[in-house]
């Protein structure tokens, strides 16, 4: 009849020193890597079936929110908004530097270079003309 000393596995380190493994040994040996093996196996199979399951549910998931993509826009938006106006008086400040107590001319447009209509005032002149009386 076994004791219960020979039916424990044998130490880890006894196993690397041996160079002619016992039959209990080997066994041993035998009954982990079938043990390892049938893990990952098993690890294969659920991750399929769960693959399989989330495909079938992911139609019924709710839709992304885009609130997080809404406010960036908006606070994009406004970014650009508050830039242009403080932009704007900061040209009509210079301008009135220079030119105290006259009429503010329309600023030029930043990113526009073609045609404008303009409902008051004087169209301000092309923009080569501009640069070659400054120079």
């Amino acid at each position: 009849m076994p004791t219960a000393n020979s039916l424990a596995p044998p130490p880890i380190t006894d196993l690397f020193r041996a160079r002619n493994p016992s039959s209990s040994e080997l066994r041993f040996l035998l009954s982990m890597a079938t043990y390892l093996w049938r893990k990952y196996a098993d690890y294969l199979y659920t991750k399929w079936e769960k693959e399989i399951l989330w495909m079938m549910v992911d139609p019924y998931k709710r839709p992304k929110s885009f609130i997080p993509l809404v406010s960036i826009y908006v606070s994009a938006f406004y970014t650009g908004v508050v830039r242009a106006a403080v932009k704007e008086q900061l040209y009509k400040e210079r301008y009135w530097e220079d030119n105290p107590g006259e009429m503010v001319p329309l600023m030029r447009p930043t990113f526009y270079t073609g045609p404008w209509r303009i409902n008051r005032g004087s169209a301000l002149p092309p923009l080569d003309e501009k640069l070659s009386q400054s120079q």
